[in-house]
């Protein structure tokens, strides 16, 4: 089979413009929770690969806690600003590995994953549809709807270790 990568292109970026790391102090919360809520947080750091999570990791101190990481922000009510830091994945990739498996990044809008498995014929997803949120929180909430659970169809979840930087791979019953 041929490998496929889909890399949906973010506004003003094509798809093989490298994004940094963001570490921003004071930063607004809007555009990162779905109820519009113009809250802020003592800090907010947007890691974009597995190597920048590794460097978040090592450089967190006590003075960054506590710690929230958050995703598509379509769980989370903010009543006051954050006084702590604000971890948010940019890794946004979606790769058909084979005949039935893609592998996605933390940062992925989960809508797109189930869109694109359903536009090439991967089923089991396709009642998770129109279900807010990114990738890397579907394991942590494990998202449900009309009888169908992703736990029924993740294999494996890779993670970094926020307090040794080190990689993490969880196989389906680990989770």
């Amino acid at each position: 089979p041929t490998k496929q990568v889909c890399n949906f292109a973010e506004k003003g970026r094509t798809k093989h413009e490298e994004k940094t790391m963001t570490d921003e102090k004071d930063y607004s919360l809007l555009r990162h929770n779905t109820f519009g809520i113009d809250a802020k947080c003592k800090r907010f750091i947007e890691y974009n690969t597995v190597e920048e999570a590794q460097q978040v990791a090592q450089m967190l101190t006590e003075a960054d806690r506590p710690l929230l990481i958050l995703g598509g922000g379509s769980n989370l009510l903010l009543t006051a600003d954050y006084e702590g830091t604000v971890l948010h994945s940019g890794i946004r990739f979606l790769e058909q590995i084979d005949e039935c498996h893609v592998r996605c990044g933390s940062g992925y809008v989960w809508d797109d994953v189930v869109a694109y498995c359903v536009a090439n014929g991967l089923y089991g997803a396709e009642n998770l549809s129109i279900i807010p949120g990114e990738v890397g929180a579907s394991a942590v909430q494990n998202i449900g709807a009309y009888g169908v659970e992703v736990k029924d169809l993740i294999v494996s979840v890779e993670a970094v270790e926020l307090e040794t930087g080190r990689i993490r791979h969880f196989t389906n019953d680990e989770c």
